[in-house]
């Protein structure tokens, strides 16, 4: 199913049938249908149709004209594909392509309706926890200001001296993390779990069992499963394990381009799975975009 989600990619701006592509995956046209909504959960054509719509998006965030978008995607018109663009993403493209928006800096207002909250790259660590903050509030996630406060110091204080490829504070990824999962519904454990999540990077020096509300240690414990025993990995280890997949394919041009077709192909194949498993259709999008993206 990959390969073939890969050759659809590939093929985009080509008419595609059903038929035709059963007949390049080597199945029975029956059998590929029923194998390819399984996977997906959309038929052939809802999807083909879906990923060339993504695709059309990021082509009028780049500034080209509609009509041109319309046809390049195999849209009869400029009504058919306005019409179907509005369905998909609940606004017209020629908004989206008014505001020249960009698909790497996905924090506009519009954009919000199709992918999960977004931050800039270089966004300080004070900035981050206050938008973690109001994201808490807007979800209502319950969290007492003195313990949120306490989690953050800690945090610091765990990855204090660390830093990404892209020069900034480590805290910055694991507070963007936290900001996923608040956006993706998780509670007040998972979410603030999500700021200890690396333990590579950990610092020893603080003892995060007394350092930690016992509700959010509990979680943060179950971490390390995820590299030692993953098929017993807890729902809210999974959701974190996500969220840091999502970011960290947010930053990837700052790795290596070999690296980033290995971190695509990885995402592609293993955590596209697993995103359909926790059903949040924004997740599933984006992470399917970038990988695709990247791959």
């Amino acid at each position: 199913m990959n390969r073939i989600l890969n050759y659809i990619e590939e093929h985009l701006e080509e008419k595609l049938t059903s038929g035709q592509l059963a007949d390049i995956a080597g199945y029975s046209e029956y059998h590929f249908l029923q194998l390819l909504k399984a996977h997906t959960g959309e038929t052939v054509m809802e999807y083909v149709c879906r990923r060339r719509l993504f695709r059309a998006m990021d082509e009028l965030a780049s500034g080209s004209r509609i009509i041109d978008v319309a046809f390049q995607y195999g849209f009869e018109s400029h009504s058919a594909f306005s019409r179907a663009f509005k369905r998909e993403f609940g606004f017209s493209p020629s908004l989206l392509r008014t505001m020249r928006l960009e698909l790497d800096c996905i924090g506009g207002t519009c954009m919000e309706q199709i992918f999960l909250n977004s931050t800039k790259l270089g966004t300080p660590k004070e900035e981050l926890f206050s938008g973690l903050k109001e994201l808490l509030k807007k979800n209502n996630v319950e969290v007492a200001e003195a313990v949120l406060d306490e989690v953050y110091d800690t945090a610091c204080k765990v990855y204090e001296g660390k830093y990404r490829y892209s020069g900034d504070e480590f805290v910055t990824h694991t507070l963007n993390m936290a900001m996923l999962l608040a956006d993706m519904g998780a509670d007040a454990a998972t979410v603030l779990a999500g700021l200890f999540s690396d333990i590579s990077e950990r610092s020893e020096s603080v003892d995060l069992e007394k350092a930690l509300p016992d509700y959010i240690w509990n979680v943060v414990k179950n971490i390390g499963l995820w590299h030692t025993d993953r098929e017993h990995c807890p729902e809210e280890v999974l959701l974190i394990k996500l969220a840091e997949r999502l970011h960290n394919m947010r930053t990837i041009e700052y790795l290596a381009e070999e690296k980033r077709a290995a971190k695509a192909k990885e995402t592609i194949e293993f955590y596209l799975p697993l995103a359909r498993k926790v059903n949040n259709q924004k997740l599933l999008e984006e992470l399917n975009d970038l990988g695709r993206k990247y791959s």
